[in-house]
């Protein structure tokens, strides 16, 4: 099967006064239609360049996806002219999730007006509009009696402002969606909510998803399969059960040593995320490794496969 998104070799890196930062080294990834998948790894891992990178909108001139390609429905997005991308792409076939839905949401329009933009560019009639809105509001357990449409984004909760972000993201009926930790600034309770929903939705609708997340809790929640990225590096990937029975990078198994305990015991791996100025040769967790030898300190370990659809970077 040829996958809807097939990332490879993809590296960027931004210009900063202290040097080149080296965001992402050589991602290769890809993603079934209909897959979700759940993007994990420490804040600063490049979880989100690589979202970014997707829209091929890293920030400009300071950023530069240096090398790699994008084939999406087989068709390089690099390549694509920015007319091109806003027509086809952006907002269309590959929609965003926003991590904190009151940033996003313009705070001087109602929420009907900005849920009718974006479906505006769809060229789509008003009856049609309408119809899309009060089945996602239906499916997302929201009012659809017009009161929540005629508000503005201060007058919801932040749960209910979160649904009308998925809800935006899911009513340009998109193949792929880019969620940025979407529950992350909700409170647990409307967290779990909230991602019940979205896993039941995004899988009638058959929509692929690359869920962005820290949290390997909230990914084994959401996701069919798992890709662990540290330092710009993708370390390993699994389905979601494989990875959680059969764990192999010692970076996977030291993110799940850090998960709470019945106990109330926490741990943590010790040591720091790697200056991506100057990043260690070969594999970038080798300083925090206790695994680590001469091998690793030198060369990059090749990503193998070591069980079906099981892949680790790893010589050990």
């Amino acid at each position: 099967m040829i996958p809807l998104l097939d990332i490879s070799n993809l590296t960027v890196q931004f210009d900063t006064d202290r040097g080149k930062v080296q965001a992402l080294d050589c991602i290769d990834l890809n993603l079934k239609s209909g897959e979700v998948m759940a993007l994990v790894g420490e804040s600063g891992s490049g979880k989100t360049t690589l979202g970014r990178a997707i829209l091929n909108i890293i920030p400009s001139p300071h950023g530069k996806i240096v090398k790699g390609q994008i084939l999406f429905q087989r068709q390089n997005v690099l390549e694509m002219s920015e007319d091109e991308s806003n027509a086809k792409i952006r907002g269309k076939s590959i929609t965003l999730i926003p991590q904190d839905p009151f940033s996003s949401a313009n705070p001087l329009f109602t929420i009907k007006t900005q849920l009718k933009d974006v479906l505006k560019s769809l060229r789509i009639g008003e009856e049609e509009m309408n119809m899309r809105m009060t089945n996602i509001f239906r499916k997302l357990q929201l009012p659809d009696d017009g009161e929540l449409l005629r508000k503005y984004p201060h007058e919801l909760s932040g749960g209910q402002l979160q649904r009308i972000m998925i809800a935006a993201a899911l009513l340009p009926n998109p193949s792929l969606i880019i969620a940025d930790e979407p529950t992350t600034s909700l409170d647990v309770t409307v967290e779990a909510q909230i991602l019940q929903l979205f896993r039941r939705i995004v899988k009638e609708h058959g929509v692929t998803v690359l869920y962005i997340t820290h949290n390997l809790a909230v990914a084994s929640k959401v996701s069919d399969k798992i890709t662990v990225v540290y330092a710009g590096q993708i370390m390993e990937s699994a389905p979601t059960d494989i990875f959680f029975n059969n764990t192999a990078h010692p970076y996977s198994k030291k993110l799940l040593q850090c998960l709470p305990k019945q106990q109330g015991d926490i741990e943590d791996i010790g040591g720091s995320v790697p200056n991506l100025i100057d990043p260690p040769r070969g594999c970038r967790f080798h300083p925090r490794c206790e695994f680590a030898d001469q091998s690793c300190f030198q060369n990059r370990p090749p990503n193998k496969e070591i069980e079906p659809e099981h892949w680790i970077s790893c010589y050990h």
